[in-house]
This record gives structure tokens, C-alpha cells and sequence, in this order.
């Protein structure tokens, strides 16, 4: 649903946004052309190749593939943690050359998707790695793809269990989800998500979300 000024600027302080930041974002998104109703079908565009060597995260610039020890701010991640929330926009048409925008995160693709405006199934579709099927050991190899609006959500309270603190990760039912949260006790308090409840909390929590958000409404460089 298309958000107005009001609405903007008090998620954005309740982010803790400056008063100035919060007004300027809003008027971005106000000029932002109100979607029209969904349509009965929704469309279904094939999943595009993923650029694992060189390919970056369209919402918060990290790298698709979990870098070599070091190689990436002089940090180490776990073999395969990267890869596990993959996430993927294929386009009907291509935009400035591309015939995808690709993710590192659930909440990466979402929050892009509220700031720009994109739809699932309209000009579009969404894709998340499947975590149920996928092998941090095998990394890329071992990615999966499926709708997003196919898919059902896991959130769990521990910090850092994803990349960029998001606490989602794909799977392709609820029995799977809830498997692996037995499996994974450590994660705290977890919750079942479908994908429309994940578009109606969006901007999803992140690491640096106002931030974030600022750079891709264009007010900051």
C-alpha cells in the first residue's frame, strides 16, 4: 500500500532517523507514484544466473559469495554463511543492462523492493535460496532457488545466525522451518513468516537500515 508523508516520517524516527533526514525521505517516497491494485495473475519470470565471483548485493553492497578469511574488511565468516539467504529480483525487462537484481539477504531484497517501488509478479519476480536444501560446506553450488511467494519464513531472535543481523532465512514449508529450528535451539525465540507478512512489516530490520534507505532515496552519497 502506497505510504504517505506522515507514515514515513514516523517509521523513520522510530528507526531513529534525524528530524531532517526523516522529512527529506518522505518526500521522496510521497513523489513516488501510488501502485495500482494487484492483478489476478501473477507473473512468472525464470531465475537468472548468479554472478557468485564478482556479484554484489544491490541494497547494502556486501558480497553474494562469504569471502576468503580476510579478504573483506579483514573479517572471517563461517564457509557458506552468505550464501544461505541469497535472494534474487529477475526481470521481464532488463533495467540498466541487467536482467536481475541479486541480494545477500531476505530483508536486503525487501527493503529494496519498498524504497523503489518493485513487485512481486508484476514486470518481476522474487526468488530466496531454499535454507532447508542448502550445505554451507558446498557453498554456491548448493544454492536453490523458489518463489518467494512460494516460500515460508523463519525468524530467529540470535544476532548474526544471517548476514547483516536480518534473523530470516527461506524455506520451503513450515515442517522445514520448524525442523531446523530444533535443529538450531540456539536461536532463540523464532516465529513462522509467510511472504505477504513480510512485505506488510517491510523495511525489514538491518544492519545500518536508515542508512541504508537515505542512500537509495538519493540523499545520501
Amino acid at each position: 500500500m502506497y505510504k504517505n508523508r506522515r507514515e514515513v516520517i514516523k517509521m523513520l524516527s522510530a528507526l531513529g532517523a534525524s528530524t531532517a533526514l526523516s522529512q527529506a525521505l518522505a518526500q521522496h517516497m510521497q513523489q513516488m507514484q501510488a501502485p495500482s491494485a494487484a492483478p489476478a495473475n501473477l507473473e512468472t519470470i525464470p531465475a537468472k544466473s548468479i554472478p557468485w565471483e564478482q556479484g554484489t548485493c544491490a541494497f547494502c553492497s556486501m558480497p553474494l559469495k562469504t569471502p576468503a578469511p580476510g579478504a573483506w574488511m579483514n573479517r572471517t565468516f563461517t564457509p557458506g554463511f552468505f550464501e544461505q539467504t541469497y535472494s534474487q529480483i529477475a526481470l521481464k525487462e532488463p533495467q540498466k543492462g541487467m536482467e536481475a537484481i541479486h541480494f545477500e539477504s531476505i530483508a536486503c531484497m525487501v527493503n529494496y523492493a519498498w524504497i523503489y517501488g518493485l513487485r512481486d509478479g508484476v514486470g518481476s519476480t522474487f526468488y530466496v535460496a531454499d535454507r532447508g536444501l542448502y550445505d554451507p560446506a558446498k557453498g554456491p553450488e548448493a544454492v536453490r532457488l523458489m518463489p518467494a511467494r512460494q516460500a515460508v519464513y523463519l525468524w530467529g531472535e540470535k544476532r548474526g545466525w544471517v548476514v547483516m543481523d536480518a534473523k530470516i532465512a527461506a524455506f520451503s514449508s513450515k515442517v522445514e522451518a520448524e525442523v531446523f529450528a530444533r535443529k538450531n535451539p540456539d536461536l532463540g525465540r523464532t516465529r513462522i513468516l509467510d511472504w505477504q507478512t513480510l512485505l506488510d512489516l517491510a523495511p525489514l530490520p538491518e544492519m545500518n537500515l536508515v542508512n541504508l534507505l537515505a542512500k537509495h532515496a538519493g540523499l545520501l552519497k
